[in-house]
């Protein structure tokens, strides 16, 4: 598969159809994806990446908004 991936935009908005679940199963959590949630994820991680964003500047995943209901929130955070 080829991807060609804009991250112009800076724009942190998942793919049509995209599905995040995140479960907690006690000492670590899981993330499961969809291709177009893996698709989405991958595509935040590099607007992250970028040079436009400095150290502190995170992304908020929560339940209902970026992941499926029911899903633990987290957070990924530029170091």
């Amino acid at each position: 598969m080829k991807l060609n991936i804009d991250i112009k935009n800076n724009k942190f908005e998942l793919e049509d159809g995209a599905i995040i679940r995140v479960k907690d199963i006690g000492d670590e959590f899981v993330i499961e994806a969809n291709p177009s949630g893996l698709i989405s994820l991958a595509k935040h991680l590099l607007i992250l990446a970028s040079d436009k964003f400095e150290s502190g500047d995170h992304i908020h995943y929560e339940a209902g908004m970026m992941l499926v209901e029911g899903s633990v929130n987290f957070v990924i955070e530029k170091i």
